[in-house]
């Protein structure tokens, strides 16, 4: 971190957690949401700095006892949590998918509800209202970006957001996963669970080839090593190839969206925290995937 580096009793203290290669992940007290920074005197990189006012000051305390020449912000997806930070740094370059902006101004109402609601329950009340924004550098599919000296891969994400892109780090073999690949949270969809699959087939060869030793989700832990990152990729993906296949049966068998909500309650694997109901989620998933496609988008 060019010596800059956080000693290592705040970590701990402050939520911080050092991956290694100036890599850093910051865990909110909301939904243990992860803001990634990787840090450098020249250029630092923040991924969805967040949620509540008093992490996202924390933060740029951080940048600033670095003071890099340049700041760039990625925003994974156009979820209320993942982009409060912008305001933060109103200067700095933004990148984002194609999608992101038209997906924020759908959301704005939400986003401004939301964070509200949040900082309320932590005690916390946020300067001044969100306020839509746009990206300066758009990508899409899979776009190759040197953000000197970081090399980064961004892919698309499709299934739990329409903006949503995935990070891979390749030289630092790290993941930035967007809100996927969480131990806390199944799979949360938007659209059928055949998209949120085919997204994550697109991930497997990275695992497969060694390319993914850690593996940062949107939520929750970070997956340290090999085997442990692979595993969070084969249980979703064994969450959304059971859900597909229970849910196609009970639809060729004829049974009715709320008899199929009902058998499917109990399906393994869906309770993963205690802290973290997904029952509601699971059903809204299991009507995604009955309803198809246009039920999809008419709920989303």
């Amino acid at each position: 971190m060019n010596g800059a580096r956080l000693a290592d009793h705040e970590v701990h203290m402050h939520g911080w957690t050092d991956l290694g290669g100036s890599v850093w992940v910051r865990q909110s007290r909301a939904f243990q949401m992860n803001s990634v920074a990787l840090f450098d005197a020249a250029h630092t990189v923040l991924v969805d700095p967040g949620v509540l006012p008093s992490e996202i000051e924390d933060i740029a305390a951080r940048v600033r006892t670095i003071g890099p020449a340049g700041i760039t912000l990625v925003m994974t997806h156009a979820h209320w949590d993942h982009v409060l930070g912008r305001a933060q740094w109103p200067a700095a370059r933004v990148i984002a998918h194609d999608r992101f902006a038209t997906d924020l101004e759908r959301t704005m109402q939400w986003i401004d509800a939301e964070s509200q609601k949040i900082g309320a329950e932590h005690g916390e009340t946020y300067a001044r209202r969100f306020e839509p924004f746009r990206a300066n550098l758009r990508v899409s599919g899979q776009h190759f970006a040197k953000l000197e000296p970081w090399r980064v891969v961004f892919r698309d994400a499709f299934g739990h957001s329409d903006s949503q892109l995935s990070l891979h780090l390749p030289e630092q073999r790290v993941l930035i996963a967007a809100d996927m690949l969480s131990d806390i949270e199944i799979p949360t969809l938007n659209v059928p669970a055949s998209v949120y699959r085919a997204t994550l087939a697109t991930l497997e060869p990275l695992f497969s080839g060694g390319a993914v030793e850690t593996l940062i989700p949107g939520h929750g832990a970070v997956a340290r090593g090999h085997e442990a990152a692979s595993e969070r990729l084969r249980r979703d993906l064994a969450y959304l190839e059971n859900l597909e296949r229970e849910v196609g049966a009970a639809r060729r068998a004829g049974v009715s969206l709320p008899e199929t909500c009902q058998k499917l309650a109990g399906m393994k694997d869906v309770e993963r925290h205690p802290e973290f109901p997904m029952r509601e989620i699971h059903e809204r998933n299991i009507t995604l995937t009955y309803g198809g496609t246009e039920a999809a988008r008419a709920g989303s």
